[in-house]
């Protein structure tokens, strides 16, 4: 009876240390596990914030390129770059953060994640602050080329107008020289007789006159004028000589100098008028055709021809 008893006791004992060890093992296989999750949830945790650090880096990475971008243009564009400049330093400053330091305090990897949505809001307005520069600098050029073209328009105008000027200014020239016309020759003998024609007898012709009119001009300035007659021998050269001197004149155009056979001088009143030169033949002059040529204030006014036979 006793020995029944004992091993009863004996019994219960076993199964409660059985069942304490079967506890303390549930005890600690649950221990273990929630121990494994807690590593499990802290490893997708930091996992997670690597990504997130990952991305942050990449969008301030990315905004840094385009930040260039818009610096270089604005430099072209002869705009103020200096607040942009210290724009891309901090958030150079702030990659080198995140690249650097993987244990980033919460608090301070959150003030930098706020300012990506900052720094894309930047490259927002300054994009379109590029685009207006851009449509005022392609106006600008546009206007430029059309000022241009109008400048090139206005120079050939101008031009135009200048040789327009000159023409008007040669035409004038011309208008203020003396015109002759109805221009006759004369030959007289020793006793005074003359005959008006144009083929003379050398023998019987001792002068040539040369008779003309001159025409009213009211541009001419009134005064006294001097006329040069040149008298061209049938050789080409000019009879310049006839008193054994040398007499010259100058050319208004050019400055020449033209020897003359013999000049006079007329008042000249604005009105027309009737003008006569005389050669005296006192040097023989031979057989042939002559042209007779008449200047007044250095210019060429009119000629005649003539033949000695």
């Amino acid at each position: 009876m006793t020995n029944q008893i004992f091993n009863s006791k004996l019994s219960n004992r076993r199964k409660i240390l059985i069942g304490l060890v079967i506890t303390l093992l549930t005890l600690n296989l649950l221990q273990l596990y929630l121990n494994s999750d807690d590593t499990t949830r802290l490893q997708e945790r930091v996992q997670s914030k690597n990504v997130e650090l990952a991305l942050t880096y990449t969008k301030l990475d990315s905004i840094s390129s385009e930040l260039n971008k818009q610096i270089q243009i604005l430099k072209l564009l002869n705009e103020e770059t200096e607040s942009l400049q210290k724009v891309k330093e901090n958030l150079e400053k702030e990659k080198r953060e995140l690249r650097s330091n993987q244990l980033l305090e919460e608090y301070r990897y959150n003030e930098i994640r706020k300012k990506v949505s900052m720094y894309e809001e930047l490259l927002a307005q300054k994009d379109k602050k590029i685009t207006s520069l851009k449509h005022v600098n392609d106006s600008l050029i546009s206007e430029n080329f059309h000022l241009k073209e109008e400048k090139t328009s206005l120079t050939s105008k101008i031009n135009n107008l200048k040789n327009h000027q000159g023409e008007l200014e040669k035409e004038l020239h011309k208008a203020k020289r003396l015109i002759a016309f109805d221009i006759h020759t004369l030959g007289g003998d020793k006793k005074g007789n003359f005959t008006r024609g144009n083929k003379f007898k050398m023998k019987k012709t001792d002068q040539i006159i040369v008779q003309f009119k001159v025409s009213k001009n009211e541009v001419v300035e009134a005064g006294n004028k001097q006329v040069f007659l040149c008298l061209v021998d049938p050789d080409g050269a000019t009879i310049y000589n006839p008193n054994n001197t040398t007499r010259f004149f100058k050319l208004e155009d050019n400055g020449e100098n033209i020897f003359y056979t013999s000049n006079t001088s007329f008042e000249y009143k604005n009105d027309e008028k009737i003008v006569q030169v005389i050669y005296d033949k006192k040097n023989l002059m031979t057989k042939g055709d002559y042209s007779a040529q008449l200047y007044c204030d250095g210019y060429f006014i009119g000629k005649t021809t003539f033949n000695i036979y």
